[in-house]
Parts: structure tokens; sequence; C-alpha cells
């Protein structure tokens, strides 16, 4: 006999459990992606498209390796998804990303449902795969109250390099380093896009699981290189979220009234 491992936390893992959910394991898919060497890359303020699209592939194979393994275990779902990216430059120039999926399987135990929950339908997706969602626990059941339900973790990036000259050029000026600042905002539009790409290409219109929106979505940056590391400045952007469908109206999940909102003020920051 086994125990279910689970990066949950108490309340979590409560929350869960009282609408039927219970972990069936911890899930985490890995993948170590070469991207090319430095010598391959122009040095200018543009979007490197092979590093793009290695960290692309990388997180692509995580997530679907995290999947399998929640399949294998029979789950209807994995909540809580992290992703986590860490970029390593190997000898010979040679850039090399590394990518983690990391998420607890769970499944619908009816035995453990409230009784008026207990005939609700799975929430697989129409393949027969598990849902993702990098939703909290409490969310995610405020998003099944509201009558939605999670299908997939839609993910989108950009890599975009920053010729080492323009800086060099702003030297002692204080002013905007405008072409760094549209950088900024070119890699920041190419993720948001790319997510939506991703996503609409899996589920295109017309499809069961098509979703009407992504909620929790997050943007985040990472920097490496420059300031006299090996390599010319780099900026990731990566956008997350947690795509969205409707529930099946007949799902006694749906609360009668959509739950009121409530506003939370973080005491930490």
């Amino acid at each position: 006999m086994t125990a279910a491992l689970s990066e949950l936390g108490v309340t979590e893992f409560l929350t869960l459990a009282r609408v039927g959910f219970l972990p069936r394991g911890l899930v985490i898919g890995s993948c170590v992606f070469s991207a090319g060497t430095q010598y391959d890359w122009t040095v200018r303020t543009a979007e490197i498209q092979t590093l793009s699209k290695a960290m692309q592939d990388a997180r692509a194979i995580a997530v679907a390796d995290m999947r399998r393994q929640a399949m294998d275990l029979k789950a209807e779902g994995v909540v809580d998804v992290r992703i986590e990216i860490e970029h390593h430059l190997w000898r010979g120039a040679r850039q090399v990303a590394k990518c983690i999926a990391v998420g607890t399987a769970v499944d619908f135990d009816r035995n453990h449902a409230p009784p008026a929950l207990r005939d609700a339908p799975s929430l697989r997706l129409w393949d027969g795969h598990p849902f993702e969602s990098d939703l909290s626990g409490a969310d995610f059941v405020t998003l099944l109250a509201a009558g939605y339900r999670p299908v997939t973790v839609a993910m989108g990036n950009c890599v975009y390099g920053i010729d080492p000259r323009v800086l060099r050029s702003y030297r002692d000026r204080d002013t905007e380093i405008e072409p760094v600042t549209q950088a900024f905002f070119d890699a920041r539009e190419l993720a948001m896009e790319r997510l939506q790409e991703d996503l609409f290409r899996r589920f295109p219109k017309g499809h069961n699981d098509c979703p009407v929106g992504i909620v929790g979505m997050t943007v985040e940056e990472s920097v490496y290189g420059g300031s006299g590391a090996s390599g010319p400045p780099i900026v990731e952007f990566r956008a997350l979220g947690t795509a969205i469908a409707p529930l099946s109206a007949s799902d006694p999940r749906r609360s009668p009234t959509p739950p009121r909102p409530r506003l939370v003020v973080p005491l930490d920051r």
C-alpha cells in the first residue's frame, strides 16, 4: 500500500475534498533542451527565434510528460500546476533550457463527495485526457460554482536579445532607452499572441473543449546575460494561465446563484 503524494497544503486539500476531489499523486514532467550556441545568434535588438522555439518546445515536452503521468494514475485532472524554467550556459557557449512542470493529480471520488454532487459528470477532456489548472484549490472550486471548468494550462513565451551597443549608446544619459522599452513591449505581445495561437491550435473553434477565456493570467520576465556575464543581455517573457470552458448545464457543481467575489488584501507585501 502506498500513500498519494501531494504538494497541496492542508487548506487546499480540505477545500478540494469538500467537493469530492482527492489527490492521486504528485506528477512531475521535465525536459532539458538544447537551444544551439550563442555563436549562432545575430547580436541585435530582436527576437532570438531559435531560443524562443527551444523554450516553447521544452515546456510542451515537460507538460506532456506530466500529463502522461496523470493518465497513468487514472486522474481526472492536475491542479496547482507550476512551471519552472532554468537557463544554463554550457561549455562551448551552448545555451540549454531546463523546464519542470509540477502538479497534483486529482480524481473525483463519489464516495467522499457530498450527496448532492455524487452524480456529477467527469471533468476529463473530450479525448479522455485529464484537465490541467494552475489555479489554487479555492479558485478551482469557485470556478466550478460559477459554471466553468478548467481545460488546460495555456502558455506562451518570447525570448528577446538586446544589442549591447544600444545600451552603450545611452551611457551617461538620463533618458528613456526607447529601443529597449519597445523590445520589452514587443516580447510581451508576442508571448501573449503565441499563448492564444497554441491554445486554439489544440482546441479550435467548434471543439467540445474550445475555451471561452483564460483566468489566473500571469506574465513573468527573466533577464540573463549582459552586465559582464557571458553573452548579450536576453529577456524572456512567459505568459501563463488556465483556459476554461463552460460546465455542463446539468452539472450539480454549478451554484444556483453566481458566487460573490471577495476582496483579499495580502498582508505580506
